[in-house]
C-alpha cells in the first residue's frame, strides 16, 4: 500500500459525532464545546458529555493533541471534517494539569509544535475506543 492510501484510511468518521483514529485507537469529538476559561467548568463539560453512547470522555493529553494535529496538517482530515485546531483547546500537560493552549506549527519537516497557552479554551475530547 502506498503511504498516502494508509493515512487516507487512518480517520474513520463514525457517523455519529466521533471520529476514530485507526493508527492511535483513539476516539474524537468531531465537534467541540463553547469557549471554557475553569478547569471545573471543563471538568463538567467532559462529565456530562454523552457521545456515541459513551460517557467516558477525557481531555487529550498534549502529546496525543500533537498526533491529531500532525495527521490533520500533513493528511488533511476529510473523513471526519475536524477543523484545524487554530484556537486554543484545553488539553492535559505532564507538568502543569489542564491548560487551554494552542498548537503552533514551528517546524512541518520535524512535526514540531510550540504551545502557546492562555486563559480560554475549547474542549475536544478524546478517549479510547474499547472495541
Amino acid at each position: 500500500m502506498a503511504g498516502g492510501t494508509v493515512h487516507a484510511q487512518t480517520l474513520q468518521n463514525l457517523g455519529n459525532g466521533i471520529c476514530l483514529d485507526r493508527s492511535t485507537g483513539l476516539m474524537w469529538q468531531i465537534g467541540h464545546s463553547r469557549r471554557l476559561s475553569e478547569a471545573a467548568k471543563v471538568s463538567d463539560y467532559l462529565s456530562g458529555l454523552r457521545l456515541g453512547g459513551h460517557t467516558d470522555w477525557r481531555l487529550p493529553t498534549i502529546l496525543e493533541s500533537k498526533g491529531l494535529r500532525l495527521l490533520i496538517d500533513i493528511h488533511g482530515n476529510e473523513a471526519c471534517g475536524i477543523e484545524k485546531p487554530m484556537a486554543r483547546y484545553w488539553m492535559v500537560d505532564p507538568k502543569k494539569g489542564m491548560i487551554p493552549a494552542r498548537l503552533e506549527l514551528e517546524s512541518f519537516c520535524r512535526g514540531i509544535y510550540t504551545i502557546s497557552t492562555g486563559k480560554r479554551g475549547y474542549v475536544r475530547a478524546v478517549r479510547a475506543a474499547t472495541d
